[in-house]
């Protein structure tokens, strides 16, 4: 969903392309929240069998809650590569006693050689602490969801006890040459559920977008950056 708070500001138009599509950028800016958000609301109603309520609760091996997760974990390498459109990044953090949520979300641009007109692109990164119930099947169903989405998933070891990438490169229903790509770094680690995700665009023979192993560093590098800022090894 769209992040909390006040009024956005005036997003910026897309890559110099006429009519409605100069507002192709502000539309994902929503949209990539919608499917981050929606991503575990997806995966339950797809497969209700994986969650199974009543488990134990795992240890949170540490993490705790701070009240600005991209402050903490300063998004190095996203930051080398892109700078945050004014007013971003937005923060948030919930706390109860059954779980803690942190939530940050950034729109972000980056000058693209040869072109007066900037790319665009999302961040939406959420952790979780867990304190009432097992995490583990959860992140099972969403990972399932991503199956049956057709993404292509890829597991990384040695972050967390589990963590996969889950990449989709599509086009768009209106026109064939627009492409959507989504990055998911999903990451448990005991009571600690984690995600990051990236979202951008490109139109096949007018522009690009950093290429995938680019952002996957990037991803990995800052993922690891902010689980040590909440807590973890």
């Amino acid at each position: 969903m769209p992040p909390a708070g006040g009024g956005e500001p005036e997003r910026p138009s897309g890559r110099g392309r006429k009519g409605g599509n100069l507002r192709r950028n502000a539309v994902w800016a929503f949209v990539g929240a919608v499917l981050a958000s929606a991503a575990w609301s997806g995966a339950v109603a797809l497969v209700p069998r994986i969650v199974d309520g009543g488990s134990s609760a795992q240890s949170l091996h540490g993490y705790h809650a701070v009240d600005k997760l991209c402050e903490a974990g300063k998004l190095t390498a996203f930051n080398q590569k892109y700078r945050m459109v004014d007013n971003y990044p937005l923060q948030h953090t919930g706390r109860s006693d059954s779980m803690d949520i942190m939530r940050c979300y950034a729109l972000v641009k980056r000058a693209v050689s040869g072109s007066d007109v900037a790319d665009y692109a999302t961040l939406d990164i959420r952790a979780e602490l867990h304190r009432t119930v097992d995490s583990a099947p959860e992140f099972a169903a969403t990972r399932s969801y991503f199956e049956q989405q057709k993404y292509e998933i890829t597991d990384v070891p040695n972050l967390g006890q589990e963590a996969y990438f889950a990449y989709g490169d599509e086009p768009t229903s209106s026109d064939k040459t627009f492409h959507d790509i989504n990055h998911y770094l999903q990451v448990r680690d005991g009571g600690m559920t984690y995600s990051l995700f990236w979202t951008d665009n490109y139109q096949v023979g007018k522009n690009t977008t950093l290429d995938r192993e680019t952002v996957r560093r990037a991803m990995l590098d800052d993922t690891r950056d902010i689980l040590k800022a909440i807590g973890g090894p």
